[in-house]
């Protein structure tokens, strides 16, 4: 007996299922007992703070330094942790297509859509929580290491963007999980959030490559467009910060809604 689920058995009897609690547990399990789940988290830390800890070390300290400037530097490290957290996501459901418990999950849980908001609000839930604790770790550190501080840490704008660092992190783990669900694929989400992140926003720079600017400008990529709400004042040539926040969050909306289509369409 096969146990395939096809996409026409789903639409043509559809049973209540688990309630969404109940859902919330299951994939809260499933998130906390798999290894790759730490290994990321621990690599993304590792980054991080690795990095703010060179740059308190190295940067020159001589007279006060500008609360602005070490906002903008606790985050620099996020450039390179983030790839953890996009591998998080994607591995979060690209797992199951590799391992074939996907079967398991949609035969247990027929309405997909429930299935696959739980997976995502679990997701970015744990990212956030880990995203603002190293955020405020790494701009503790550059606090700590500076011997005289010009600007108060208490000003909206260096809140809004140390905590904006968690905000950052939850909001690209959505989307990545949502390119995973819609490719399948681990390997196959990972390199296409590595292209939207780092290679995009590179061609789109490049003089030689202007036109690609006129289809997407790179402020409008959802890395450069998300990494304004960690910026104390506008980015240069960039979005405000919650204008910059709120594009990334529609990059991540709309591959939800992709994500949740195909999921609904095909089968197993």
């Amino acid at each position: 007996m096969s146990l395939t689920i096809a996409a026409t058995e789903h639409r043509s009897a559809l049973p209540p299922g688990p309630a969404f609690p109940q859902l919330i547990r299951s994939e809260w399990a499933k998130l906390r007992t798999v290894r790759a789940t730490v290994c990321c988290l621990l690599a993304t830390a590792a980054v991080s703070v690795g990095i703010s800890v060179i740059m308190a070390t190295v940067i020159d300290k001589e007279g006060p330094q500008p609360i602005s400037q070490m906002v903008i530097n606790s985050h620099i490290g996020y450039g390179v942790g983030q790839l953890a957290v996009v591998v998080l996501a994607v591995t979060t459901i690209g797992s199951e297509y590799s391992t074939g418990t996907i079967r398991t999950s949609l035969t247990a849980v027929p309405r997909r859509g429930p299935w696959l908001a739980a997976k995502a609000l679990v997701t970015a839930a744990l990212v956030l929580v880990t995203g603002e604790l190293l955020s405020i770790v790494c701009f503790a550190v550059e606090y700590a290491s500076a011997p005289a501080v010009s600007g108060s840490v208490t000003d909206p704008s260096v809140v809004r963007a140390v905590l904006g660092g968690g905000l950052y992190l939850s909001a690209l783990a959505v989307l990545s999980l949502a390119v995973g669900a819609a490719l399948r694929s681990t390997v196959g989400g990972i390199v296409v959030m590595f292209t939207l992140i780092f290679v995009v926003p590179t061609l789109a720079a490049a003089p030689a490559l202007s036109g690609l600017g006129h289809f997407l400008p790179g402020s409008l990529v959802p890395g450069s467009a998300g990494w304004a709400i960690m910026q104390p004042g506008p980015m240069l040539g960039g979005l405000g910060p919650w204008a910059g926040f709120g594009v990334l969050c529609a990059w991540a909306a709309a591959a939800m809604a992709g994500a949740l289509y195909l999921l609904d369409k095909r089968d197993a």
